[in-house]
């Protein structure tokens, strides 16, 4: 009158690991796999995204750089014609030529 249940044999045969561990082998894994598609096109969109805004950055800044030139060509012109008009007092027929101008400007005024 033994109410427990019949014991099961214990032996090495038993199934220790899980039901999809013994399909799991290298021959599965040398297959090209597709899972790498979708992380490789993100980083090539990423790549190019960030090329591409490299590049705007560039352009921006040459464009910068092109019109900084421009002016300072531009303030150089502008002192050039000072240094005409008011002469540059290395001598004394320049500083009265400088003079004579100044009190023209200074009469239309």
């Amino acid at each position: 009158m033994n109410n427990l249940p019949p014991s099961r044999p214990f032996s090495t045969s038993a199934r220790v690991h899980p039901s999809f561990l013994p399909y799991m082998s290298n021959a599965t894994r040398s297959k090209p796999s597709l899972k790498w598609i979708p992380p490789l096109a993100g980083l090539v969109a990423v790549g190019y995204g960030v090329s591409a805004l490299r590049e705007v950055q560039i352009e921006k800044h040459l464009a910068q750089a092109k019109a900084a030139e421009q002016a300072e060509l531009a303030q150089r012109r502008k002192n050039m014609a000072l240094a005409d008009a008011y002469g540059d007092r290395s001598n004394l027929e320049e500083l009265e030529r400088a003079m004579r101008v100044y009190e023209a400007q200074q009469g239309n005024e």
